[in-house]
């Protein structure tokens, strides 16, 4: 009898596990303006019907292994049907002089990879959440004129000011001022981003 619980806990093991894409490296292919760049993705490679995306921004002098890993929000994907990616700073940091830079750049060819390569993507439903300066780098990409525009941006952390500039008309923001990104505050970030689209 024991034997056989054994075997059908590790059968269950398994089975809830199945269908649940890990979290991997990946890189933006030569192709793109970005060519190189780093990032982590989770996401279905053919999923039934096209997917959320939410794209995870860390703050300066982090990394994404270590946002993925504490703000949990790789559970969240496999309980809500999400596609997940963690972009990578240069060197830990981010470049936010320039609304039509390297770094707005590359969050275009994230959601571009994604929907190409990765996933089918709905690209109505383009999240933008960030930490300290990768809530600021958010905050900047979610206003420029550029394509996609993004369906709403979430900014963790606290701040003496406003982490960057706002445009809510076009991309409504929540903010969450919370020292550390933890289970939380991804499902604060989901309730405020889960039904929103882009609107124009």
């Amino acid at each position: 009898m024991i034997i056989i619980g054994v075997v059908l806990v590790v059968v269950w093991w398994l089975a809830a596990g199945r269908g649940h894409p890990k979290v991997e490296k990946a890189t933006i292919p030569d192709s793109y303006p970005s060519a190189g760049r780093e990032l982590l993705v989770q996401a279905p490679s053919d999923p039934g019907d096209p997917l959320p995306l939410v794209i995870i921004l860390h703050d300066d002098n982090s990394d994404a292994k270590t946002l993925e890993e504490g703000s949990k929000v790789s559970s969240l994907a496999n309980r809500k049907d999400l596609a997940l990616a963690f972009p990578e700073a240069v060197a830990g940091t981010w470049r936010l002089d320039d609304p039509k830079g390297a770094d707005v750049q590359y969050l275009s060819d994230v959601v571009r990879y994604m929907d190409e390569k990765r996933s089918d993507i709905d690209l109505d439903r383009v999240y933008l959440w960030g930490m300290g300066e990768g809530a600021r780098l958010a905050l900047l990409a979610a206003c420029t004129s550029a394509t996609p525009i993004y369906a709403a941006v979430g900014v963790v952390g606290q701040f003496d000011t406003e982490p960057g500039p706002t445009c809510d008309n076009v991309t409504p923001h929540g903010r969450f001022a919370e020292t550390e990104w933890d289970k939380g505050v991804t499902d604060a970030l989901w309730k405020f981003s889960r039904d929103l689209h882009r609107t124009v």
